[in-house]
């Protein structure tokens, strides 16, 4: 195995499991698959700087260090590609249900958020020195803040095990992070497109502060989304730059 000699450090409460997370790099280098799972976090993040709201004790928040060395800055992208693929899987297997990957790597089910990364890298020269990954998944939950948030639970109707579901997607990410090692990116990108949600049907988009209709082509080998607005020409986004709208 992989990350054989990996930890796993159990937390009751902590500000993000991707700060603890990154402490840990900068004091101590653990050990490659090291994992940090909390009850609850007091400051939890994810993309654009939003807070990811989660009742105490209910969904699967951890972060999960790696020192991906070997991937050069070219084809960074697969490997958030590849966690991706892996929470999808996680989540599809239990479901039963069709799973996207909403750009760059949020994952839906019938259009609404069930799961979210945060990756956090930090590099040394043209290669990945090290890797944040947090993982957000909703298991349990079945009240949230904002419509557009689901859980397994809701769509199951079962109460699921957290570290079950937690030893279920490191070995599912141990299988993906060696495709990675073998220099699959091809691979890895053909299965992330055909997972992404909504390519190729026209949707709306805030771009450029207006609303727009464009539909997804993919995503370009830099980790833009690549889109057709109905109206000009073939343009690449970086994620700050634009927002779909569900």
């Amino acid at each position: 195995m992989l990350f054989r000699d990996r930890a796993i450090i159990n937390l009751e409460s902590v500000d993000s499991t991707n700060n603890y997370a990154a402490n840990l790099v900068r004091l101590s280098q653990p050990p490659e698959g090291t994992v940090i799972t909390a009850q609850h976090q007091t400051s939890g993040r994810g993309q654009r700087h939003a807070s990811w709201e989660s009742t105490n004790g209910e969904n699967l928040l951890c972060s999960i260090i790696l020192y991906p060395k070997f991937i050069q800055a070219i084809n960074q992208f697969s490997l958030s590609q590849a966690i991706a693929l892996s929470v999808r899987e996680l989540v599809e297997n239990e479901i039963q249900k069709e799973v996207s990957i909403k750009w760059p790597n949020d994952i839906i089910v019938e259009n609404k958020k069930i799961a979210g990364i945060l990756i956090e890298n930090s590099w040394m020269d043209a290669r990945l020195n090290s890797c944040i990954c947090g993982i957000g998944i909703n298991l349990n939950q079945m009240h949230f803040e904002t419509s557009n948030a689901i859980s397994v639970r809701y769509i199951t109707k079962r109460i699921w095990d957290v570290n079950d579901c937690l030893v279920q997607f490191i070995d599912i990410l141990e299988k993906y992070y060696l495709r990675l090692k073998s220099e699959n990116y091809v691979e890895i990108s053909n299965a992330y497109h055909s997972h992404l949600f909504r390519k190729d049907i026209r949707s709306r988009f805030i771009f450029e502060n207006n609303e727009i209709e464009a539909t997804i082509l993919g995503v370009d080998l830099h980790g833009r989304l690549k889109i057709q607005p109905s109206a000009g020409e073939i343009v690449f986004c970086d994620l700050k730059e634009i927002a779909m709208i569900l």
